[in-house]
């Protein structure tokens, strides 16, 4: 099973997981703040996620640049015919 990760997928992912952690500031504040289990997997989660956004911010990179080549070949290819058109 192939899961296809859209732009609009990782906006709300990313909206929803905003939301808990807005939530968890409530009883973090209360109750968990001496709580060394808490501290361990928030700083866990935060390198993850720190992982993810490097991951995603190269593959938007190379997906720019693939599109930029794209439409540079298309671009060259147009201007080549348009030139052996103005030639006859």
């Amino acid at each position: 099973m192939k899961v296809k990760i859209t732009a609009r997928f990782m906006a709300r992912v990313h909206l929803f997981l905003a939301l808990i952690w807005a939530v968890l500031t409530i009883p973090t504040l209360l109750w968990w703040k001496n709580s060394i289990l808490w501290v361990s997997l928030m700083s866990i989660y935060a390198i993850v996620i720190s992982h993810l956004a490097a991951y995603s911010a190269a593959h938007a990179e190379k997906a720019a640049s693939q599109a930029l080549n794209e439409s540079g070949e298309a671009n060259k290819k147009i201007h080549a015919k348009n030139t052996e058109a103005a030639k006859q």
